[in-house]
């Protein structure tokens, strides 16, 4: 179920990145992993646990494309890496917001912003993306569970 679930979000993800840009998804599965199981957890549709996975896996891939930058010279290189990087970043408030997952999109943006900050820093924490998207993923549980139970 979950590698399915994986495979579902990297075929997604090719569909919509445009061929123009030659960026292929080159992320290991295991690196979509936890985000994955996290996703099983909750009681969401199918579709939309796709749509969010494929939204974590494009900020992820983001985040690995501009992960050693500062080690690369200067050159061809270099500039794919951080053009790659950037497209991604862009790509994924684009789906955020072709998929309407505007709350995904508003949790998760200062989170994905602190993490470029720290690592231009020199003090990674990427680790707050899986956080971030959990928190997201309770946050929303309870609030929709609350909702039910007002009915």
């Amino acid at each position: 179920m979950i590698t399915a679930l994986i495979q579902d979000a990297y075929r997604l993800l090719q569909g919509e990145i445009s061929p123009e840009t030659g960026i292929i998804l080159d992320m290991e599965p295991k690196e979509a992993l936890s985000a994955a199981q996290l996703l099983i957890k909750y009681d969401l549709p199918e579709e939309r646990r796709i749509r969010l996975l494929s939204i974590y896996i494009a900020i992820k891939l983001a985040l690995l494309r501009h992960q050693d930058c500062h080690l690369i010279e200067p050159g061809d290189v270099l500039t794919r890496q951080v053009l790659d990087g950037d497209y991604l970043y862009s790509f994924y408030v684009q789906l955020c917001l072709s998929c309407e997952e505007f709350d995904l999109l508003t949790h998760l943006a200062p989170t994905v912003k602190q993490i470029q900050i720290k690592r231009v820093d020199g003090r990674p924490e990427d680790e707050r993306l899986e956080k971030a998207f959990e928190v997201f993923l309770r946050l929303e549980h309870h609030r929709n569970h609350g909702e039910r139970r007002a009915i």
